[in-house]
């Protein structure tokens, strides 16, 4: 008789063959289930869900006795997290900090209170960035009128690991980027105020400020291991989205595949 199994990670990729580098042909959430077609080898899983057979890490299921497949995350996440939904139209800007790895939202956080303690009206103007708003953001100046804006293409860019933002001045309810008059001065400010707090600018890209650390270690051991629920949810969706279009790069994100901790000693 085909078992149940209930998935324990937050995010948990289906992937066509029993390997890393095979097609994710789906990514099933904390709650959901799915349905042993087999038994587990070499640390894989096969199973169907829906109308799709695959194979998942079997270490981020566990098996339920009479629970049928849910097509739908639970209604509510886990304490500290949430269930994130992207926005389809690159042009739809998103500041939530809350998407931000908590390392870096914890580093802004205290850049903004050292602007405000200033009297330097930055607010946080984008945070998290799908790869689809980074591609359409690229063309401007390219291939779509209007001046360059950004030198990085999709995955190029800290803003869709979550660990880079765009901070503008808003004065007198409207955001602004003139460096005329004395807004020159906050401009100045700016990257002496990130570096205080450990983060990093760029000449070339003023209101940008990121985690100081190389690309390709974005979705390394320290940042997996001080992750929260909403970070791994919002990484794990563009990145998931991204591919099943068909597009190359976005992070495996199979790491950050983390169980529930089991009760008793670590």
């Amino acid at each position: 008789m085909p078992s149940t199994y209930e998935v324990t990670a937050t995010a948990l990729n289906l992937r066509a063959a029993p390997n890393t580098g095979a097609s994710v042909l789906t990514v099933l959430r904390r709650g959901q289930t799915c349905v042993a077609s087999g038994s587990a080898a070499s640390g894989w899983l096969p199973v169907s869900y829906l109308q799709q057979s695959g194979h998942v890490w079997a270490d981020y299921v566990r098996a339920v006795d009479g629970a049928a497949p849910t097509t739908t995350p639970p209604a509510a996440p886990a304490a500290g997290g949430s269930w994130v939904t992207l926005p389809s139209s690159p042009q739809t800007r998103l500041n939530d900090p809350a998407q931000l790895h908590p390392k870096f939202r914890e580093a802004l956080a205290n850049l903004l209170a050292k602007a405000a303690a200033e009297n330097r009206p930055f607010k946080l103007f984008e945070a998290f960035r799908t790869p689809e708003r980074q591609a359409w953001l690229y063309e401007q100046g390219r291939t779509r009128p209007g001046g360059i804006v950004t030198k990085a293409k999709p995955w190029q860019s800290f803003h869709q690991f979550g660990l880079g933002a765009d901070l503008v001045l808003f004065v007198n309810g409207q955001w602004t980027w003139s460096s005329d008059g004395v807004l020159a001065e906050h401009w100045r400010r700016l990257p002496e105020l990130a570096a205080e707090v450990g983060l990093r600018s760029l000449s070339w890209e003023a209101p940008h400020v990121e985690w100081p650390i190389e690309l390709r270690d974005a979705v390394g051991p320290e940042l997996l291991a001080s992750a929260d629920d909403t970070w791994v949810d919002t990484l794990s969706s563009a990145s998931a989205r991204w591919r099943s279009s068909g597009q190359s790069g976005g992070p495996d994100l199979q790491p950050a595949q983390r169980p529930e901790l089991a009760n008793g000693p670590a």
